[in-house]
């Protein structure tokens, strides 16, 4: 009886190319991982320099000349303030930039917003009493359309600028570090932020700001 015959097509291990080969993968890994964070982080943040906008509306780019703290702009205290365009409810377009000189009291709301609602009045009160004064209120609609904000105004007798955000590019840009609604930021003559109102802004909050106004 004859001895079978060796396999002559042994089957081969897969050959270690060294460490080489090893970190070469890891670097190439980390690299993309890095990329889409980049990505992600960048493409709808207002101080990388782009503008986010449709039919011209939404965060447009602040002028390097018009912007005092050599930062790009952000939504916290001691940064300049995003610049933005968007309708007001006559249709005209309104841009944040056009106000620089003045002190502005920017309002994010919604008419859903239980707590937007019970600050209106204190904000209506608030403007009315500084119309003579260098301060302006503004209030961004945050994705409702005209019809809803106009119902609203009208309910609370508003009269400062309403601006409708109806992507929500603008208050994205607004909301960094910061959830839910309302939120108001006190903007100086500058453009610079000087307070961030977390929540309902209160009567007290608009007495002392009122005081403290020059």
């Amino acid at each position: 009886m004859s001895e079978p015959l060796p396999d002559e097509r042994p089957q081969r291990r897969r050959e270690y190319s060294g460490p080489a080969s090893t970190l070469g993968l890891a670097a190439l890994v980390i690299a993309v991982v890095g990329l889409g964070l980049w990505w992600f982080e960048f493409r709808d943040d207002p101080s990388a320099g782009t503008a986010h906008t449709a039919g011209g509306l939404g965060v447009i780019a602040l002028p390097e000349d018009r912007n005092p703290t050599g930062q790009p702009p952000a939504a916290r205290e001691g940064r300049a303030a995003p610049n933005f365009r968007l309708a007001a409810l006559d249709g005209q377009p309104r841009a944040l930039d056009e106000f620089r000189g003045r002190y502005v009291l920017l309002n994010f709301w919604a008419s859903w917003c239980g707590p937007c609602r019970a600050e209106t009045p204190d904000l209506q009160d608030f403007s009315s009493r500084n119309l003579d004064r260098n301060i302006v209120v503004i209030g961004v609609n945050q994705q409702e359309d005209a019809v809803t904000a106009r119902q609203f105004t009208a309910q609370f007798g508003v009269n400062y600028p309403i601006l409708l955000d109806t992507s929500g590019a603008v208050s994205q840009a607004y909301a960094t570090g910061v959830g839910g609604l309302p939120r108001t930021y006190l903007i100086g003559p500058d453009g610079v932020i000087q307070r961030v109102y977390i929540g309902r802004i209160t009567f007290e909050q608009l007495r002392e700001l009122e005081a403290a106004l020059p």
